[in-house]
């Protein structure tokens, strides 16, 4: 396992000045205790305000907001040591997340609902599970950033649907479907123009299972089969939802 601390870096080395070998390995044990982490907070809060609808509504409009606030951070920092570029503007599924569970937390628009459950859970998951930044080392603000980030995503859609904040349906699922219809045209555009790619809409994240279906489609089936991937998730997410609460009501029932 690579060395926690490196005296050649600091905390806030960017990837730029990374060499090669000193991030942390995917699936190693800083990755298994940052998971393991969020999955203990995300269960201790869930008890914690399971019963208490107030109590939620506050638990989740304070992580809206610090999600903002990681956002604003990354792109302080980022800017302070000269590195804020058009490469690193929010404007991946995930970063778009963290702005919509604040917006779903001071509106309870059930559209941004919708979204988060059906596309942003998935693909936060996927981050955690195949992190794009596992070549940082352990001790580093993107490392740290990425996880807490990460996490606060998933552990605001969890405590949003055991509050009923967040209500899937299959027959709403159109609401994510009109989202992606409306945003992913426009970050496309962008990519190409710019020569970046947000949302993984020209080329697939390192390390994840996305590089696989270029393998086996190339570079230009990998789009087509990206977005039918995407329409099978969004889905599974709302059938297996339908099927989990129609148990458990019927279970009740009886």
């Amino acid at each position: 396992m690579n060395d926690i601390l490196n005296d050649n870096l600091d905390f806030f080395t960017y990837s730029d000045d990374i060499p090669d070998g000193v991030g942390f390995n995917q699936f190693g044990i800083i990755h298994f205790l940052w998971l393991l982490g969020i999955a203990l907070v995300t269960v201790v809060l869930a008890v914690l305000f399971k019963n208490n609808k107030k109590q939620q509504n506050i638990v989740l409009k304070i992580i809206g907001t610090f999600l903002v606030f990681l956002i604003i951070l990354r792109i302080a920092v980022l800017f302070a040591k000269g590195h804020m570029s058009v490469y690193e503007l929010p404007l991946h599924l995930c970063s778009l997340a963290g702005f919509i569970c604040f917006l779903h937390a001071f509106t309870g628009w059930d559209f941004f609902g919708h979204v988060l459950y059906s596309l942003c859970l998935p693909g936060t998951i996927l981050a955690l599970v195949f992190p794009d930044w596992s070549y940082y080392p352990a001790f580093n603000f993107i490392t740290f950033h990425g996880f807490l980030f990460h996490g606060g995503i998933v552990i605001y859609i969890v405590l949003g649907l055991i509050s009923n904040n967040i209500k899937p349906s299959v027959y709403k699922m159109w609401k994510a479907i009109l989202f992606l219809v409306i945003i992913v045209p426009v970050i496309f555009v962008f990519d190409r123009y710019f020569d970046v790619n947000y949302m993984f809409l020209l080329r697939p994240s390192l390390d994840s299972p996305l590089e696989w279906i270029e393998v086996c489609f190339g570079r230009s089936g990998y789009l087509i089969v990206y977005a039918l991937l995407v329409m099978i998730v969004v889905t599974l997410m709302n059938v297996i939802y339908g099927a989990i609460h129609g148990f458990k009501r019927k279970y009740y029932n009886n």
